[in-house]
């Protein structure tokens, strides 16, 4: 079962014992709480909410992690302390089995698990002169895979932590017998798909997706060009795959996944700046949630009418973001001294 789709159950679950029902369409964004840091954590560049959707695990700009109640915005756990000098937590990612394990990449190109259940962490996989920038799992939690600087995808076996596959970008001084339909440049973003086992997405500077097929040798199966992806701006949901990239216009986008083709922009409010999108994902009722630097904000949005819903403002650039309970709940961090935790009504 997907996250989505879990979360979306335990939700079910929770409201059919109180005697609700979920509403059909979202209409507005309200404010639940903006969350302060107590001292400067280097800004927020990676969030993700636990599935059970009371935790939030924040990843810090100078190599912290802290367990926040996802509602109240309070510290449950400090799991990782901050240190002067120390470089993000690039990716966060729970564990789609284990509910209270998360694994961690950093710009160290390091991978750590986590456990929400008693604290311990360790440091598992270690990517040698890596930056990592996008780690996932796949639907069934039996593998994951990491990309980043070296524009390397690497397949691991969650319970070994052994390497399964490793799929080689391309460089300029590459033998031409070896070159490989890779990318070109760093690696930004990286999603299994929500359905399949196997097959997987990526995104980055090169202004190419890649769609991956974890079971051949070769890995990418289809190439789509577009997208100039610089953050955890790609979602996969049914046949559709959104995309937020950092770039003035055209910045926000749901293409066909079995055809590859584009099928429509999004229009993101930009106030004449541009939207310079770093991160976008799909929420429940028809509605995408994105932000980034040229508005510094998120804004929720109504992919059929192109509505938006609402706004998360922010200071300074959005840099990471996520939602649970179908986009019902919203985190969002970036180089500001706080995060905010919002809702969609």
């Amino acid at each position: 079962m997907s996250r989505r789709r879990l979360e979306a159950a335990i939700l079910a679950g929770k409201e059919i014992g109180e005697g609700k029902e979920w509403p059909s369409h979202f209409e507005k964004v309200e404010l639940i709480k903006e969350v302060p840091f107590k001292y400067d954590r280097d800004g927020v560049y990676s969030l993700q909410f636990s599935l059970e959707g009371d935790l939030l695990a924040v990843g810090y700009g100078n190599g912290g992690i802290e367990l926040l109640d996802a509602t109240t915005g309070e510290s449950a756990q400090n799991l990782q302390r901050s240190k002067y000098g120390g470089l993000p937590v690039t990716c966060i990612r729970f564990h789609p089995k284990e509910h209270s394990m998360f694994f961690a990449g950093t710009a160290l190109g390091v991978v750590s698990a986590y456990n929400t259940a008693d604290g311990s962490h360790k440091e598992i996989i270690v990517e040698n002169d890596n930056e990592i920038n996008c780690l996932d799992f796949s639907l069934n939690g039996s593998s994951f895979a990491t990309g980043g600087k070296d524009l390397d995808v690497r397949i691991y076996d969650t319970d070994t932590q052994q390497i399964v596959r490793q799929y080689c970008g391309y460089h300029e001084n590459t033998p031409h017998s070896d070159v490989t339909q890779g990318h070109a440049m760093r690696i930004f973003a990286l999603r299994f798909h929500p359905e399949n086992n196997h097959i997987f997405i990526t995104g980055g500077w090169d202004n190419h997706l890649k769609i991956w097929d974890a079971r051949s040798s070769d890995g990418v199966k289809r190439t789509i060009h577009g997208p100039h992806i610089c953050g955890d701006s790609l979602d996969i949901k049914g046949f559709k795959i959104l995309t937020g990239s950092w770039a003035a216009k055209h910045s926000l986008q749901v293409w066909d996944y079995s055809e590859g083709k584009l099928e429509h922009d999004v229009e993101f409010p930009d106030e004449g700046r541009g939207a310079f999108l770093y991160c976008a994902q799909f929420c429940d009722n028809n509605v995408v949630l994105a932000g980034g630097s040229g508005t510094n904000s998120a804004k929720a949005i109504n992919v059929d009418t192109n509505e938006c819903l609402g706004t998360i403002k922010m200071t300074r650039p959005v840099q990471a973001m996520d939602t649970t309970q179908g986009g019902r709940i919203i985190a969002v961090g970036g180089a500001d001294h706080f995060l905010q935790i919002s809702k969609l009504t």
